[in-house]
Protein backbone atom coordinates (compact mmCIF):
# COMPACT_ATOMS: atom_id res chain seq x y z
CA UNK A 1 0.00 0.00 0.00
CA UNK A 2 1.49 3.37 -0.84
CA UNK A 3 0.57 6.00 2.33
CA UNK A 4 -0.46 9.32 1.16
CA UNK A 5 2.11 12.44 2.38
CA UNK A 6 1.18 11.94 6.43
CA UNK A 7 -0.28 15.60 7.52
CA UNK A 8 -0.84 15.98 11.71
CA UNK A 9 -4.68 17.90 11.29
CA UNK A 10 -5.13 20.52 13.93
CA UNK A 11 -5.25 20.27 17.22
CA UNK A 12 -3.88 16.79 17.63
CA UNK A 13 -0.09 17.03 18.28
CA UNK A 14 -0.57 16.96 22.18
CA UNK A 15 -3.49 14.04 21.48
CA UNK A 16 -0.79 11.52 19.72
CA UNK A 17 1.61 9.47 20.91
CA UNK A 18 3.64 6.15 19.84
CA UNK A 19 6.18 5.46 16.60
CA UNK A 20 5.35 7.61 13.71
CA UNK A 21 1.53 7.98 15.02
CA UNK A 22 0.66 9.97 12.04
CA UNK A 23 1.68 6.82 9.80
CA UNK A 24 -0.52 4.49 11.61
CA UNK A 25 -3.81 7.13 11.61
CA UNK A 26 -3.03 7.44 7.81
CA UNK A 27 -2.94 3.63 7.01
CA UNK A 28 -6.46 3.54 8.93
CA UNK A 29 -8.30 6.08 6.84
CA UNK A 30 -6.72 5.16 3.98
CA UNK A 31 -8.14 1.65 4.06
CA UNK A 32 -11.24 3.38 5.09
CA UNK A 33 -11.78 5.60 2.27
CA UNK A 34 -10.43 2.61 -0.16
CA UNK A 35 -13.05 -0.08 1.59
CA UNK A 36 -15.81 3.03 1.52
CA UNK A 37 -15.02 3.31 -2.72
CA UNK A 38 -15.74 -0.44 -2.91
CA UNK A 39 -11.89 -1.58 -2.93
CA UNK A 40 -11.30 -4.56 -0.54
CA UNK A 41 -8.19 -5.38 -1.86
CA UNK A 42 -5.51 -6.28 0.77
CA UNK A 43 -2.72 -3.28 1.39
CA UNK A 44 -0.11 -5.26 2.79
CA UNK A 45 -0.46 -3.35 6.19
CA UNK A 46 -2.14 -5.38 9.43
CA UNK A 47 -4.06 -2.66 11.47
CA UNK A 48 -4.34 -3.47 15.50
CA UNK A 49 -6.44 -1.85 17.47
CA UNK A 50 -5.54 -2.55 21.48
CA UNK A 51 -8.24 -1.19 24.35
CA UNK A 52 -6.55 -0.83 27.80
CA UNK A 53 -9.41 -1.50 30.94
CA UNK A 54 -9.53 -0.53 34.23
CA UNK A 55 -12.79 -0.88 35.39
CA UNK A 56 -14.53 2.53 35.34
CA UNK A 57 -11.54 4.55 34.11
CA UNK A 58 -12.55 2.25 31.01
CA UNK A 59 -15.39 4.59 30.07
CA UNK A 60 -12.91 6.46 28.39
CA UNK A 61 -11.57 4.07 26.19
CA UNK A 62 -15.26 2.95 25.66
CA UNK A 63 -15.74 7.01 24.29
CA UNK A 64 -13.06 6.68 21.92
CA UNK A 65 -14.87 3.02 20.81
CA UNK A 66 -17.93 5.29 20.23
CA UNK A 67 -15.93 7.14 18.43
CA UNK A 68 -14.19 4.95 15.81
CA UNK A 69 -17.32 3.19 15.05
CA UNK A 70 -19.08 6.82 14.39
CA UNK A 71 -16.01 7.03 11.49
CA UNK A 72 -17.13 3.55 10.39
CA UNK A 73 -14.22 1.45 11.50
CA UNK A 74 -16.09 -1.50 13.36
CA UNK A 75 -14.29 -4.06 10.97
CA UNK A 76 -11.48 -2.46 9.43
CA UNK A 77 -9.20 -3.51 11.76
CA UNK A 78 -7.60 -7.32 11.21
CA UNK A 79 -7.56 -7.65 15.06
CA UNK A 80 -8.36 -6.52 18.17
CA UNK A 81 -6.74 -6.74 21.50
CA UNK A 82 -8.08 -5.85 24.82
CA UNK A 83 -7.60 -6.15 28.75
CA UNK A 84 -10.30 -6.28 31.72
CA UNK A 85 -13.18 -3.60 30.54
CA UNK A 86 -11.41 -3.04 27.37
CA UNK A 87 -12.52 -6.56 26.28
CA UNK A 88 -16.18 -5.24 26.62
CA UNK A 89 -15.64 -2.17 24.91
CA UNK A 90 -13.99 -3.94 21.92
CA UNK A 91 -16.97 -6.66 21.49
CA UNK A 92 -19.44 -3.56 21.67
CA UNK A 93 -17.37 -1.83 19.13
CA UNK A 94 -17.20 -5.24 16.89
CA UNK A 95 -20.76 -5.77 16.73
CA UNK A 96 -21.60 -2.38 15.80
CA UNK A 97 -23.66 -1.65 19.24
CA UNK A 98 -20.82 0.79 20.97
CA UNK A 99 -23.51 2.98 22.18
CA UNK A 100 -25.20 0.50 23.75
CA UNK A 101 -21.92 -0.41 25.29
CA UNK A 102 -21.18 2.87 27.07
CA UNK A 103 -24.54 2.52 28.13
CA UNK A 104 -23.93 0.05 30.39
CA UNK A 105 -20.97 2.31 32.09
CA UNK A 106 -23.77 5.12 32.96
CA UNK A 107 -26.96 3.24 33.85
CA UNK A 108 -25.65 -0.32 35.40
CA UNK A 109 -22.05 0.54 36.88
CA UNK A 110 -23.33 3.20 38.40
CA UNK A 111 -25.69 1.14 40.37
CA UNK A 112 -25.18 -0.77 43.78
CA UNK A 113 -25.72 -3.84 41.82
CA UNK A 114 -22.62 -3.35 40.30
CA UNK A 115 -20.70 -1.41 42.48
CA UNK A 116 -20.98 -1.67 46.39
CA UNK A 117 -17.91 -1.14 48.94
CA UNK A 118 -19.97 -2.20 51.33
CA UNK A 119 -19.88 -5.63 49.81
CA UNK A 120 -16.48 -6.89 50.67
CA UNK A 121 -16.76 -10.22 49.18
CA UNK A 122 -17.98 -8.77 46.07
CA UNK A 123 -17.12 -5.14 45.36
CA UNK A 124 -17.52 -5.76 41.87
CA UNK A 125 -20.58 -7.90 40.81
CA UNK A 126 -18.72 -9.31 37.56
CA UNK A 127 -21.99 -11.83 38.00
CA UNK A 128 -24.37 -9.38 37.89
CA UNK A 129 -22.85 -7.49 34.83
CA UNK A 130 -22.62 -10.82 32.62
CA UNK A 131 -25.79 -12.86 33.68
CA UNK A 132 -28.16 -10.26 33.46
CA UNK A 133 -27.00 -6.84 32.03
CA UNK A 134 -24.75 -8.22 29.10
CA UNK A 135 -27.01 -11.21 28.62
CA UNK A 136 -30.50 -9.72 28.40
CA UNK A 137 -30.45 -5.97 29.30
CA UNK A 138 -28.32 -4.76 27.27
CA UNK A 139 -27.10 -7.95 24.55
CA UNK A 140 -24.10 -8.01 23.09
CA UNK A 141 -24.66 -9.44 19.71
CA UNK A 142 -22.46 -12.64 19.77
CA UNK A 143 -22.71 -13.54 16.68
CA UNK A 144 -21.80 -10.58 15.11
CA UNK A 145 -18.18 -10.88 16.82
CA UNK A 146 -17.94 -14.43 15.93
CA UNK A 147 -19.21 -13.71 12.55
CA UNK A 148 -16.82 -10.89 12.02
CA UNK A 149 -13.39 -10.71 9.87
CA UNK A 150 -11.65 -9.58 12.59
CA UNK A 151 -10.02 -11.68 15.55
CA UNK A 152 -10.53 -10.36 19.25
CA UNK A 153 -8.19 -11.44 21.63
CA UNK A 154 -8.91 -10.95 25.42
CA UNK A 155 -6.08 -10.86 28.20
CA UNK A 156 -6.11 -13.52 31.07
CA UNK A 157 -4.17 -14.93 34.22
CA UNK A 158 -4.24 -18.48 34.96
CA UNK A 159 -5.43 -18.19 37.95
CA UNK A 160 -2.90 -21.78 39.15
CA UNK A 161 0.23 -20.44 37.73
CA UNK A 162 -0.37 -16.46 37.08
CA UNK A 163 1.07 -16.49 34.01
CA UNK A 164 -0.61 -14.27 31.23
CA UNK A 165 -2.05 -14.79 28.70
CA UNK A 166 -4.09 -13.91 25.83
CA UNK A 167 -7.03 -15.97 24.35
CA UNK A 168 -8.28 -15.99 20.85
CA UNK A 169 -11.95 -15.65 20.78
CA UNK A 170 -12.67 -17.52 17.93
CA UNK A 171 -10.27 -20.40 18.82
CA UNK A 172 -11.55 -21.50 21.95
CA UNK A 173 -14.44 -23.87 22.77
CA UNK A 174 -15.38 -21.48 25.70
CA UNK A 175 -18.78 -19.15 25.26
CA UNK A 176 -17.61 -15.99 24.44
CA UNK A 177 -19.79 -14.03 27.71
CA UNK A 178 -17.69 -16.87 29.84
CA UNK A 179 -14.60 -15.98 27.90
CA UNK A 180 -15.41 -11.70 28.18
CA UNK A 181 -16.22 -12.80 32.54
CA UNK A 182 -12.72 -14.07 32.83
CA UNK A 183 -11.07 -11.70 31.55
CA UNK A 184 -12.83 -8.61 33.91
CA UNK A 185 -13.02 -10.78 36.78
CA UNK A 186 -10.93 -8.76 38.81
CA UNK A 187 -8.45 -9.92 41.71
CA UNK A 188 -9.55 -8.90 44.99
CA UNK A 189 -12.91 -6.20 43.94
CA UNK A 190 -14.17 -9.75 42.09
CA UNK A 191 -11.50 -12.32 43.62
CA UNK A 192 -13.42 -15.31 42.16
CA UNK A 193 -11.86 -17.07 38.68
CA UNK A 194 -13.75 -18.09 35.12
CA UNK A 195 -13.07 -21.00 33.52
CA UNK A 196 -11.92 -21.04 29.65
CA UNK A 197 -11.47 -24.86 28.17
CA UNK A 198 -11.44 -26.36 31.71
CA UNK A 199 -9.04 -24.18 33.33
CA UNK A 200 -9.37 -21.07 35.60
CA UNK A 201 -8.74 -17.31 34.63
CA UNK A 202 -8.98 -13.66 36.04
CA UNK A 203 -8.74 -10.49 34.71
CA UNK A 204 -5.32 -10.16 33.22
CA UNK A 205 -4.37 -6.59 33.51
CA UNK A 206 -1.97 -7.67 36.76
CA UNK A 207 0.33 -9.32 33.97
CA UNK A 208 -0.76 -7.49 30.62
CA UNK A 209 -2.04 -4.19 31.48
CA UNK A 210 -2.82 -3.98 27.86
CA UNK A 211 -1.47 -6.45 24.86
CA UNK A 212 0.10 -3.89 22.78
CA UNK A 213 3.11 -6.81 22.90
CA UNK A 214 1.13 -9.47 21.83
CA UNK A 215 -0.24 -7.03 18.31
CA UNK A 216 3.07 -6.57 17.37
CA UNK A 217 4.25 -10.19 18.38
CA UNK A 218 1.23 -11.24 15.76
CA UNK A 219 2.75 -9.21 12.38
CA UNK A 220 0.34 -5.97 13.14
CA UNK A 221 1.99 -3.32 11.18
CA UNK A 222 -0.31 -0.06 12.02
CA UNK A 223 -1.69 -0.13 15.73
CA UNK A 224 -4.36 2.42 17.41
CA UNK A 225 -3.88 2.12 21.30
CA UNK A 226 -6.41 3.57 23.65
CA UNK A 227 -5.23 4.03 27.06
CA UNK A 228 -7.29 4.98 30.20
CA UNK A 229 -4.18 6.55 31.67
CA UNK A 230 -2.31 9.54 30.74
CA UNK A 231 0.87 9.97 28.99
CA UNK A 232 2.62 10.49 32.46
CA UNK A 233 1.12 7.49 34.49
CA UNK A 234 3.69 5.42 36.39
CA UNK A 235 2.68 2.57 38.90
CA UNK A 236 4.68 2.43 41.79
CA UNK A 237 5.92 -0.68 43.17
CA UNK A 238 3.14 -2.53 45.46
CA UNK A 239 4.25 -1.90 48.91
CA UNK A 240 4.87 -4.71 51.89
CA UNK A 241 1.24 -3.87 52.99
CA UNK A 242 -0.48 -4.26 49.83
CA UNK A 243 1.03 -7.00 48.65
CA UNK A 244 0.66 -8.82 52.53
CA UNK A 245 -3.61 -7.79 51.66
CA UNK A 246 -3.00 -9.12 48.42
CA UNK A 247 -1.83 -12.53 49.15
CA UNK A 248 -4.38 -12.79 51.76
CA UNK A 249 -7.30 -11.61 49.93
CA UNK A 250 -6.57 -13.24 46.59
CA UNK A 251 -3.47 -15.23 46.16
CA UNK A 252 -3.64 -17.42 49.16
CA UNK A 253 -0.07 -18.64 49.35
CA UNK A 254 -0.12 -18.85 44.96
CA UNK A 255 3.44 -17.97 44.33
CA UNK A 256 2.76 -17.09 40.37
CA UNK A 257 -0.21 -15.22 41.55
CA UNK A 258 1.66 -13.22 43.99
CA UNK A 259 4.46 -12.56 41.83
CA UNK A 260 2.42 -11.17 39.20
CA UNK A 261 1.05 -9.19 41.44
CA UNK A 262 4.60 -7.89 42.71
CA UNK A 263 5.48 -6.97 39.39
CA UNK A 264 2.86 -5.60 37.79
CA UNK A 265 4.51 -2.21 37.52
CA UNK A 266 6.91 -3.34 35.57
CA UNK A 267 4.56 -4.89 33.03
CA UNK A 268 2.74 -1.45 33.21
CA UNK A 269 5.72 0.50 32.01
CA UNK A 270 7.33 -1.94 29.84
CA UNK A 271 3.49 -1.98 27.91
CA UNK A 272 3.46 2.14 28.31
CA UNK A 273 7.01 2.64 26.92
CA UNK A 274 6.03 0.56 23.99
CA UNK A 275 2.93 2.16 23.13
CA UNK A 276 4.33 5.56 23.50
CA UNK A 277 7.56 5.48 21.94
CA UNK A 278 10.15 5.10 24.38
CA UNK A 279 11.39 1.39 23.49
CA UNK A 280 12.41 0.75 20.17
CA UNK A 281 9.48 -1.28 18.26
CA UNK A 282 10.19 -3.56 15.16
CA UNK A 283 11.20 -1.67 11.49
CA UNK A 284 7.86 -0.83 9.77
CA UNK A 285 5.69 -0.72 12.86
CA UNK A 286 3.72 2.54 13.54
CA UNK A 287 1.78 2.75 16.81
CA UNK A 288 -0.28 6.04 17.05
CA UNK A 289 -1.40 6.16 21.00
CA UNK A 290 -4.56 8.27 22.62
CA UNK A 291 -4.25 8.63 26.33
CA UNK A 292 -6.20 10.48 28.54
CA UNK A 293 -5.74 14.24 30.08
CA UNK A 294 -3.94 15.12 33.56
CA UNK A 295 -5.12 15.22 36.17
CA UNK A 296 -6.97 12.35 35.81
CA UNK A 297 -10.51 12.50 36.68
CA UNK A 298 -12.11 8.35 36.56
CA UNK A 299 -10.74 6.22 38.98
CA UNK A 300 -11.79 2.32 39.23
CA UNK A 301 -14.46 2.99 41.16
CA UNK A 302 -16.07 5.94 39.80
CA UNK A 303 -19.55 6.04 39.90
CA UNK A 304 -20.90 9.74 39.03
CA UNK A 305 -22.63 9.23 35.99
CA UNK A 306 -22.18 12.80 34.32
CA UNK A 307 -18.42 12.39 35.53
CA UNK A 308 -18.39 9.05 33.33
CA UNK A 309 -20.15 10.90 30.18
CA UNK A 310 -18.02 13.89 30.42
CA UNK A 311 -15.13 11.92 30.56
CA UNK A 312 -16.26 9.23 27.54
CA UNK A 313 -17.34 12.44 25.58
CA UNK A 314 -14.02 13.99 26.34
CA UNK A 315 -11.85 11.14 24.86
CA UNK A 316 -14.54 10.37 21.66
CA UNK A 317 -13.81 13.90 20.64
CA UNK A 318 -9.89 13.78 21.24
CA UNK A 319 -10.40 10.29 18.58
CA UNK A 320 -12.50 12.45 16.16
CA UNK A 321 -9.93 15.03 15.79
CA UNK A 322 -6.78 12.89 15.68
CA UNK A 323 -8.50 11.46 12.45
CA UNK A 324 -9.45 14.71 11.26
CA UNK A 325 -13.32 14.61 11.81
CA UNK A 326 -15.53 17.17 13.33
CA UNK A 327 -15.68 16.96 17.23
CA UNK A 328 -17.22 19.93 18.29
CA UNK A 329 -20.64 18.84 18.64
CA UNK A 330 -20.49 15.37 18.71
CA UNK A 331 -21.96 13.52 21.63
CA UNK A 332 -22.88 10.04 22.99
CA UNK A 333 -26.19 9.74 24.10
CA UNK A 334 -27.75 8.82 27.20
CA UNK A 335 -30.03 6.11 27.23
CA UNK A 336 -32.72 4.45 29.62
CA UNK A 337 -32.31 1.04 30.66
CA UNK A 338 -35.18 0.44 27.81
CA UNK A 339 -32.34 1.95 25.16
CA UNK A 340 -34.08 4.77 24.09
CA UNK A 341 -32.81 8.77 24.20
CA UNK A 342 -33.75 10.88 26.78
Amino acid sequence: MTVSPVVTPPGTADALHGVNPQAAVAAIKERSARWRDGNREPDGRKLGLVIEGGAMRAVCSAGGAVALAHLGFSDLFDEVYATSAGAMNASYFLSNQPELGISVYFDNCTTRLFLNPLRVWKVIDVDYLFDQVVSREKPLDVDKILSSRTKLFVAVIDRRTGAGTVIDTKATRTPLLSVLKAATALPVLYNRAVDIDGRPFLDGGLAIPFPIEHALANGCTDVLTLLTRPAGFSFDAPGWASRRIFDVVCARGNAGLNQAFSLCHVHSQTARDLALGRVPTPPGVNIATICTDEPETIQRTTSNRALLHSAAVSYGRKTLRVFGADAEDWNIPLLTDAGLKK
